[in-house]
């Protein structure tokens, strides 16, 4: 895969990590599609009520500081992680990665 995103960790160190992402990649001459944040928000299974957990989101800043997109943004969820772990993500329902996706099919 030439062609790749990013995605946040805890705090604001991930800033520094994207930028130095963003910069191994453009000297690897490849692109950076968007930035895709992990851990973004908590939502709450009584309400629907999406939770900061980690403090409020700065992926548009992020993004808009490299010049990027935002693709998507996944939530904490026990249920994601296991599929991630087991390759099997596109099988669960949810639409917080469809723009990650489209652009990838795009490639």
């Amino acid at each position: 895969i030439r062609d790749f995103c990013l995605s946040r960790g805890l705090g604001d160190v991930y800033k520094r990590q994207v930028g130095k992402a963003v910069k191994m990649a453009g000297m690897m001459n490849v692109p950076v599609i968007g930035l895709v944040e992990n851990m973004s928000y908590l939502k709450c299974p009584d309400c629907g009520k999406e939770i900061p957990v980690f403090g409020e989101s700065r992926v548009e800043e992020t993004a808009a500081k490299f010049g990027l997109r935002v693709l998507g943004r996944v939530p904490v969820d026990p249920e994601i992680a296991r599929a991630a772990d087991e390759g099997k993500i596109e099988a669960l329902p949810g639409e917080w990665l469809a723009e990650a996706a489209e652009q990838v099919e795009k490639l």
